[in-house]
């Protein structure tokens, strides 16, 4: 069994924050930064990190314990398990 991304009580800012960015590499939980990683963004968070909360909520979460279906967050909210994250097919660039 694989436990959740990091614990939080009260929800995010941005439900994309469950998910580390792919732009900017903010781990979960943190806000997305600049360029420099000096400075927090406090409006949005960068688009990478939205698509890929969306392609992590289109799946079902395989956790045992938690089985939320697609486009539910985790029982443990704001958390989402670290296997459904994984699950989620890689996408790929196809010509």
């Amino acid at each position: 069994m694989t436990g959740p991304i990091p614990r939080q009580r009260k929800p995010y800012r941005f439900a994309s924050m469950a998910v580390k960015c792919t732009w900017c590499k903010a781990p979960a939980g943190e806000l997305c930064r600049n360029q420099r990683a000096t400075k927090d963004r406090r409006q949005s968070t960068h688009e990478g990190r939205d698509t890929e909360y969306d392609r992590v909520m289109s799946t079902r979460c395989p956790e045992r314990i938690c089985q939320a279906p697609a486009g539910q967050p985790c029982t443990i909210t704001p958390d989402i398990h670290q296997a459904r994250t994984t699950a989620v097919p890689t996408p790929t660039t196809t010509p």
